[in-house]
């Protein structure tokens, strides 16, 4: 009997597996359903010992790799670049940043006299100008600067699939007047169209996140908003995350804490390339890694 059991299970298994790629192509809904089905019927089968655990083990893997959002490593950098500026495909495009030997890409930026005059759409739209302005005239060398107050970019031309998920390690260190700025990673299309993450110290302790989408025309456009009540200490290392789902599900964290979840159709096709920016203050990105669909 316990073997009709087995085979009974391996069969049923076994079809569901066979299944899953029609449904991956009829409906996504439809994958994610089997897959939970399937990992029902793998628990029952290690609950109630039917099938051989070896069997089960590849099940389940199989089933983990089929039901992840983003099987595909698209981008995987490491910031460790023996000279001052990062290594390729990374391009400062406007202000200053550097390679740090210990926190990675640097870039320390004043808070101008003026900024208390000046709008978030303001200055956002210094940071969004300076990469048009770059894209559209071709340029691939950096843009320096003696002026400590420019805000700092820095972007890398890849291709980002329309569902992805965006992870770096950051650090930070207070300097005055950091809550006026803020450190931006994101996705852009064209020349300046995209997401991003905006995160700026509160005026006290914690963290304040904004999740931004930027149109071909430059417009920005608030999607969602969060914060976290700890401060982060100074070099301490934190990782960011961005994800993105197919359809148009958007969340980003702090570490383990997540601070937005959103939904947003902005953006139906994919990504040129991801973006650092720094608004105001002191921030270091130690590596960054972007996964994706294709």
């Amino acid at each position: 009997m316990r073997t009709i059991l087995r085979a009974g299970l391996g069969g049923l298994v076994l079809l569901a597996v066979l299944a899953a790629p029609v449904a991956a192509q009829s409906d996504d809904a439809k994958l994610g359903q089997l897959l939970e089905e399937l990992d029902a019927l793998i628990d029952k089968g290690e609950n109630q010992n039917l099938a051989d655990p070896w069997f089960l083990q590849d099940l389940r893997a199989l089933s983990s790799r089929y039901g992840e959002v983003w099987p595909v490593v698209l981008f995987d950098h490491q910031f460790d670049s023996k000279g001052t500026l990062p290594k390729a495909p990374w391009e400062v495009r406007q202000g200053e940043m550097k390679m740090d030997w210990s926190r990675g890409l640097r870039s320390r930026v004043e808070v101008a006299v003026q900024a208390d005059s000046k709008s978030d759409k303001e200055i956002a739209g210094e940071i969004i100008g300076g990469l048009l302005g770059q894209a559209l005239g071709g340029k691939s060398s950096q843009t320096t600067t003696a002026d400590p107050t420019i805000s700092a970019l820095a972007l890398a031309p890849v291709a980002v699939s329309n569902a992805f998920q965006m992870q770096a390690e950051i650090t930070t260190r207070a300097m005055p007047g950091n809550d006026q700025g803020g450190l931006e990673l994101g996705v852009y299309q064209g020349s300046s169209a995209g997401y991003r993450l905006l995160l700026a110290p509160k005026d006290g302790a914690g963290m304040l996140a904004n999740l931004l989408a930027v149109s071909s025309r430059g417009t920005t456009r608030l999607i969602g908003s969060g914060e976290s009540t700890e401060a982060l200490p100074d070099d301490q290392p934190v990782t960011v995350t961005l994800s993105r789902r197919a359809d148009g599900a958007m969340t980003a964290a702090l570490g383990e804490q997540q601070l937005i979840a959103a939904n947003d159709l902005s953006f139906k096709s994919a990504f040129d390339g991801v973006l650092i920016a720094n608004r105001a203050g002191d921030y270091a990105v130690k590596w960054m890694t972007v996964r994706g669909t294709n």
